[in-house]
């Protein structure tokens, strides 16, 4: 009991340190939103809406359904004192606009100190290698720019290494799966595709009974859906209206579109190109069917737009970072760069 207190409060501490030693990214995300240096989806609005009423603040689905990053930034938004910035040219009028927008930063910038405390613990557990585990830490710092900074996606991510590494709790693990309806729609679209493969290839009760649970959590989603548009007067974003086919295809021309769409998507897949040409010889249960799970993220920018490909296909990173990790330090183990 003892050995594992310690260990928990060594992670705070960890924790605590990664926010000191890197609090100017902190800096950087708050002020770009206050700026709106770049453009992005105000989740300020929806907490806006929740705290004076104002309809003019009432967000769409699916922005609106993602109530766990929700309720964690209104409650940062209570608890923690905001940081008011000075000297800058601001673009939210309203009251609430520079405090909402410091408690969704924060969010941000905890999410991913704790994706790079977990993703050394994951790798850790399922490598049985330190220098795996450090080189994962050492890409995800690196994966994590084509995450947004200023919505919900680091977020997403974090649930989905969370319902990952704790896959082997049975009550944890199926519950977490459950409640992905409750935190972000991206989370279902990686992990039931993820799991369908893993109950494929190995044919064990506890990938069938994640499936199932991934398929509950599914139904529960246009459910909730639904209930808020029946009921709630709620709608889909205007922005929809224009979905379609061509916001699927890229234009290789386009600088923006390689840049935020095309690259990201090579990156994501790497690790199993290479793995239909190398043995895993960690054995860490990657199936080369993987591969389908970024295409079918791709596929969100039916709706959401070719320029934000990367950022959905990079949803997908903790399924397949500890394999790249993994197949990065093999080849410098034989080039005799670097010793495993």
């Amino acid at each position: 009991m003892i050995k594992k207190f310690s260990k928990q409060m060594y992670m705070i501490l960890i924790f605590v340190l990664l926010c000191l030693f890197t609090y100017r990214d902190f800096l950087w995300t708050y002020r770009s939103m206050i700026e709106d240096y770049f453009s992005y989806y105000h989740y300020q609005d929806q907490i806006v809406y929740y705290l004076s009423g104002d309809k003019d603040f009432k967000d769409y689905v699916p922005v609106n359904t993602r109530f766990l990053g929700l309720i964690l930034q209104f409650l940062i938004f209570k608890i923690f004192p905001c940081l008011q910035l000075t000297d800058i040219s601001t673009i939210g009028t309203y009251p609430l606009y520079h405090c909402t927008s410091f408690s969704l930063a924060l969010l941000n910038f905890f999410c991913k100190n704790l994706f790079l405390i977990l993703i050394f613990l994951y790798s850790i557990k399922i490598s049985n290698s330190s220098l795996v585990a450090f080189m994962s830490v050492i890409l995800s710092s690196i994966f994590f720019l084509y995450l947004e900074s200023f919505s919900f996606d680091r977020l997403a991510v974090l649930y989905i290494l969370v319902c990952l590494y704790f896959n082997d709790k049975k009550i944890l693990g199926l519950t977490l799966l459950f409640f992905s309806f409750f935190v972000n729609e991206k989370i279902i679209m990686v992990l039931g595709p993820y799991y369908l493969f893993q109950y494929l290839i190995f044919r064990d009760r506890k990938n069938f009974n994640n499936l199932i649970t991934m398929s509950l959590s599914t139904c529960a989603y246009f459910l909730m859906i639904f209930v808020l548009i029946k009921f709630f007067g709620y709608d889909f974003h205007p922005y929809y209206q224009g979905s379609g086919m061509h916001r699927i295809f890229l234009d290789l021309t386009n600088k923006s579109h390689i840049s935020n769409s095309f690259l990201p998507f090579i990156f994501t897949i790497t690790p199993y190109i290479i793995l239909f040409y190398t043995k895993n010889s960690l054995n860490l249960k990657n199936s080369k069917f993987e591969i389908l799970i970024p295409i079918i993220m791709w596929f969100l920018s039916y709706g959401g737009g070719e320029n934000n490909v990367g950022r959905y296909v990079m949803h997908t990173l903790p399924i397949w970072l500890p394999l790249f990790s993994f197949q990065i330090l093999n080849f410098f183990n034989n080039k005799n760069i670097l010793k495993l």
